[in-house]
Order: C-alpha cells, then structure tokens, then sequence
C-alpha cells in the first residue's frame, strides 16, 4: 500500500509560499529574465530523458525549456545526436527542431584535467567555439549558457584564476562574433567546493555574469536553505543583482513507486526554496542515474518523475501554476527576446 494519505491538493500545499524580500531586488546586467512572480521551466538533460518524460506525459503542457550538454573541446551533441561515455545521448538541435517557442539551457563541460580550462585562453579549441558561435547564431531562441558548470565543485578541479581567464575568453569571443541570443549564466555546485575555496574566488565579473545557478541534489534534503555553501552563493547573486537559476535538480535518493516520501522530503524542500529565494528559473533532471556511467554517484538512485502517479501529480499541479513560464507563443516577449 502506498505510504502517502494526503491527496494531491495536499501535498501541494505543503509547499511554502512565501518570499522573502530581500531576495526581491531590481536585476541588473542580465538577460531574459522573466518578470515578477514567473519562474522559467526547464526539463532536462538527455535525450533519452527528455524522450521518457515526453511519453509518459504527452498530454502535460511542453515546459518552457530543455536542457543539453556539449564539452568545450569538440563540437559534439549540438547539431547531431552524440552518445558519449556516460551512456546518455544530447542533440540540441532536436529540441530547436522538435519544439517551438522554448529557450535552450546550454551547458558547456570545462574542466581543469589536462590543462582543458588552460588551453581554452590559449585559443586551442577556438575551431569548436566558432561552430557553435555560428550555430547559435542560426536558431532563433535564448540561449541560457552555463560556461564550466558546476565550477567549484571538487570533480571538475578547476583552479580559480584559470577558470576565470577561460570563462572570460569565451564570453568575449562570442561577443566579438556577434552572438546576441546567449545570457551566460556562472554556475556553482552550492555544495563543499574544490580546495574549500570560497565560490567568490571563481567570479569572472559583473559584466561577464547575466546569472547565477546553483545545483540542487542531497542538500535539499535536510537544511532549508540548502547549506551553508548554497547560502553564501545566494548572497553573492544578491549583491550583485543577478538572477538566480536552479540549473540542475534532482532527488537524488530516488522517487519510490510506492512511497512518496520523495514529495515530502525533497520537493517540497525545493519549491518552498524556490519560492523564498525568488528564483527564476528551476530545470529539472528527468533520470535515472543508476543506468549512467558516472564517477562519484553510485548512490544515486533513480528519480525519474514517472516512477511515482502521485508526485507526478503533484509536480504537474504545482508546475501548472501560472507563475512558471512553459512554452508559448508568447515566452520569448515575456523574457524580452523579441
């Protein structure tokens, strides 16, 4: 029998909704941010994700983007499907062609093994930032770029000072190609950082920076506001004026089929975040991470959203609100990209 005796109305309302003021502040230096009291949905982050919550829910509004990855050092999952090592496929250019009228969350790997982010400044993967340059240049659609995601965190051992002349360098050759379409976003892991250096150490600058992201796995599960480490990253957001993006998210001890203690433990955590730290925009992973090949997470569970009836539901009345942004005819304007 499940576990859960709450309807769906219920489990709803076990979200808190208020906002805190201090977090309401007048965004500065930034782009497609959507106005007051809207939030931007996003799903992702793999092909074979994204196709597993279209099928089990075809009949849900399309959020109002997608996610997908490339890495700095190839032009791969871009403009054809790419299945890389971790057994997951990308192809940003379905999610132009499948689905009108959503934005893109682009995330570009950059790492410090192998001198990656050194050779980035030095102009060696310049042939790779060129294509997509002119391939961004060619869709008609915002582009949230997250440039070195998840910088501090310990797996991606990239030196501060290094990561910023690489980040820096990639925003300006895009400017310089005349992309216009790209809002890069500065995205910390929000957990125990590389080197336990301050996630300040790694800020490229205020004209360098239209967000910030963070991402949301086990910290959402115990403190409110997500750590310590989540929390000085909120701070740095508002005295800088930025919006913030959850940029990765997912309950990372799984989505039981017969229990929903998921709801109770880690959404309802997420969104009362949400809520209380005015975020923009959320995007959350559809996947089961035990089929992945990836260093670090062999305790990750599977926590796709279709495993569960309830916290689906759940999700989806939550979502449907009129406060999150899905795809319209009407999104890009309301995200000033007209």
């Amino acid at each position: 029998m499940p576990t859960n005796k709450l309807s769906i109305e219920e489990m709803v309302a076990q979200i808190d909704t208020t906002v805190d003021p201090d977090f309401v502040y007048a965004f500065q230096k930034t782009k497609f941010v959507p106005s007051d009291g809207k939030t931007l949905l996003i799903m992702g982050q793999t092909v074979e994700g994204i196709t597993e919550y279209l099928d089990h829910f075809s009949k849900e509004t399309i959020p109002g983007g997608w996610a997908a990855y490339w890495a700095v050092t190839e032009f791969n999952g871009v403009t054809e499907t790419h299945t890389n090592e971790t057994n997951s496929s990308q192809n940003h250019q379905m999610l132009v062609d499948q689905f009108p009228n959503t934005v893109l969350q682009s995330a570009l790997w950059m790492v410090g093994k192998l001198d990656i982010d050194k050779n980035v400044s030095h102009g060696k993967y310049d042939s790779v930032l060129q294509q997509y340059s002119t391939w961004a240049k060619s869709i008609n659609r915002p582009i949230y770029l997250r440039i070195g995601y998840e910088f501090d965190g310990m797996h991606n051992e990239l030196e501060p000072e290094i990561y910023i002349k690489a980040y820096q360098y990639i925003v300006d050759f895009l400017r310089n190609d005349g992309v216009e379409n790209i809002a890069f976003v500065w995205h910390s892991y929000a957990s125990k950082p590389y080197k336990d250096y301050p996630a300040s150490n790694w800020y490229p600058g205020d004209e360098y920076v239209d967000w910030v992201g963070i991402s949301v796995f086990g910290h959402a599960y115990d403190d409110p506001n997500f750590g310590n480490y989540c929390d000085a990253v909120m701070e740095h957001a508002k005295v800088y004026k930025k919006p913030v993006m959850i940029a990765e998210a997912n309950p990372i001890k799984g989505i039981e089929p017969k229990s929903d203690a998921a709801w109770t433990d880690w959404f309802v955590n997420f969104f009362s975040f949400c809520y209380e730290k005015n975020i923009k925009a959320i995007s959350l992973i559809n996947e089961n991470w035990q089929r992945l090949h990836i260093d670090g997470i062999g305790e990750w569970k599977d926590g796709r959203l279709h495993n569960n009836p309830n916290v689906a539901k759940a999700w989806f009345l939550e979502t449907d609100k009129e406060r999150y942004l899905k795809q319209s005819e009407t999104l890009f304007k309301e995200l000033g990209y007209e």
